[in-house]
């Protein structure tokens, strides 16, 4: 009765969630410039969107997508094996003891014939599959405590959800450990199955337990002769060995067992194996219910991106569409930190210590935005600060292994930031390059860009303005001095993504990167400076990184940046 009534009372607060959960998808917005889209429209078109996928040859790509990206975690495995271990042990170990263990009754007495959960294989697995999760959670664990350097920035929430599986996990084993060494149990085994009557029978039966099974007894205190324990044995194949395989099997359970052993006793007279049964039950019903309302809830919302981003290009959704799936990947997000470690930012990180330059945080500032939550300002400030240190990389997309278009939800909540009137901090920044591509706002940014450049022009010497032949000139102190070791092999222009999303780059940036830091070398600061690239720059350390003399090239242009705003106000 009590396991039927928690069980209904989780189940309807997991559905009533989910459905809560799923109706945000319809409702929620991450940019107020998306108000003319209703959640009618949007319905609709995920509706739509779903058939034409389903009933077309895309389905396949679905399929591959489910079992690369889903089940095997193909993206994880290529960025992070002990990450890609964790999550496969955890994930794979959960579902699979869910499936054999907490659904028996529907899916493995329904696929195996004279299913019983104490028999092998079943026994053994069962074990095998808890192992399997707490192995990961230990993984977890230790990155997030002790592997500091990759930047994973836990909150509670992720420190409850690796306690609550590894409790629910450990709470299964303690109380099949308990069952193990029972003696009430194992009498009340007997007593409705076993049909034996004779005395001397019974205690073959229990020595025979005793001595393969795990279970302490007072009565059986000393090892019997092998006579008793081969009636023991006979009396078990005929009563019990059809449905109990040797407890040995479950070898995590059977370990735990003998380390309580000293306590067994004690622990079955005060009802341990009750006890442990509604700890581990009310743990596992708890977690059902919790689910929706989690960080969890992206075992649902992860693939669901995952093979939508498979199917569909992302200039092929339509704007409901598209609008839905930004809303899914704010459910999609682990919070796992991937997207910190190769984040172009952040180093803005190590020295600001702004948790929302790392895109992870960015996250959850959009889920407050999206359900409407209201902000203080000292709350919008670090994220403004945050989001205008994002450098439109893209490398945090690339990366997600749960498929989330970063960049363009960043983008939106610039967007948001904006429309709020709260205004860019640096109006000729990397932002303005990104902003004007998107053309967001590009009025407004052209215009400041334009009299800043003028500024710029009337300031210093343009390479295109200067007629005579150049002369070389000793150069000037400049705080980083890597620049000497350029030979100009254009590696730097080659890789840069400004340069790359103009056919007539030459005319759009005035000098390439690779003039840049080859004027420093000669000595040409003036030009350096009035240089319209080191604006324009979108400041993804592409160019540093692939720079075989590293020659740290976005650093220097940082400095040329203050060098410049320092001659033209002083």
């Amino acid at each position: 009765m009590t396991f039927h009534l928690l069980l209904y009372l989780s189940l309807f607060i997991c559905l009533t969630g989910l459905v809560l959960k799923i109706s945000t998808w319809f409702l929620y917005k991450v940019n107020t410039s998306e108000n003319d889209i209703s959640t009618r429209q949007r319905i609709s078109a995920a509706i739509k969107g779903t058939a034409h996928i389903i009933f077309s040859k895309k389905i396949i790509l679905i399929i591959k997508s489910f079992l690369m990206d889903v089940l095997l975690q193909k993206k994880i495995f290529e960025k992070n094996m002990l990450a890609w271990i964790a999550h496969m042990f955890i994930f794979n170990g959960f579902i699979l003891l869910f499936l054999m263990h907490g659904l028996e009754s529907i899916v493995s007495e329904n696929l195996f014939y004279d299913y019983y959960s104490t028999i092998n294989p079943f026994l053994f697995l069962r074990n095998l599959f808890g192992i399997m999760v707490l192995a990961g959670t230990g993984i977890a664990f230790f990155k997030r405590i002790l592997l500091k350097s990759s930047r994973i920035n836990s909150n509670k929430e992720d420190w409850f959800t690796l306690f609550i599986i590894a409790f629910i996990i450990l709470s299964g084993i303690f109380l099949e450990s308990a069952k193990i060494s029972s003696y009430s149990e194992f009498q009340n085994m007997v007593e409705d199955y076993g049909e034996i009557d004779d005395k001397d029978e019974m205690q073959a039966l229990e020595s025979y337990w005793v001595k393969n099974h795990g279970i302490v007894s007072t009565n059986i205190i000393n090892t019997l002769d092998k006579k008793t324990l081969l009636l023991g044995s006979e009396i078990h194949d005929m009563s019990c060995s059809e449905c109990h395989s040797p407890a040995k099997w479950a070898f995590a359970s059977f370990s735990t067992a003998k380390i309580l052993k000293p306590i067994s006793l004690s622990l079955d007279k005060a009802g341990g194996v009750i006890l442990l049964w509604y700890i581990h039950i009310i743990a596992c019903f708890f977690f059902l219910a919790w689910l929706p309302f989690s960080k969890m809830f992206h075992i649902i919302a992860s693939p669901i991106v995952l093979m939508t981003n498979a199917a569909m290009q992302q200039d092929k959704f339509t704007p409901a569409n598209l609008l839905n799936k930004q809303i899914i990947e704010l459910d999609a997000c682990t919070h796992c930190g991937t997207c910190n470690l190769d984040c172009s930012a952040i180093m803005f990180f190590e020295s600001l210590q702004n948790q929302f330059i790392l895109p992870s945080e960015k996250i959850n500032f959009l889920k407050n935005i999206a359900s409407g939550k209201k902000l203080d300002i000292k709350y919008l400030k670090n994220i403004q600060k945050g989001i205008y240190l994002c450098t439109n990389c893209e490398r945090c997309t690339k990366i997600c292994p749960s498929g989330i278009n970063l960049k363009k939800l960043f983008a939106n909540a610039r967007d948001n930031l904006l429309q709020k009137k709260i205004p860019e901090p640096y109006i000729y920044s990397q932002l303005s390059f990104a902003l004007t591509l998107e053309n967001k706002f590009s009025d407004e940014h052209l215009e400041a860009l334009k009299s800043v450049d003028l500024l710029l022009k009337s300031s210093f010497n343009s390479l295109k303005n200067i007629n005579k032949t150049l002369s070389l000139k000793k150069t000037k102190a400049l705080s980083n001095i890597t620049y000497r070791s350029c030979y100009c092999c254009q590696s730097c222009t080659n890789i840069c993504p400004v340069v790359g999303a103009y056919k007539n780059s030459n005319e759009v940036v005035d000098m390439m990167p690779h003039q840049i830091i080859y004027s420093l070398g000669i000595g040409l600061i003036d030009i350096a400076l009035s240089a319209k690239m080191i604006w324009d720059c979108s400041g993804c350390y592409l160019c540093q990184e692939y720079c075989p003399q590293r020659v740290e090239i976005c650093d220097i242009f940082y400095n040329l940046k203050n060098l410049a705003i320092k001659q033209i106000t002083h």
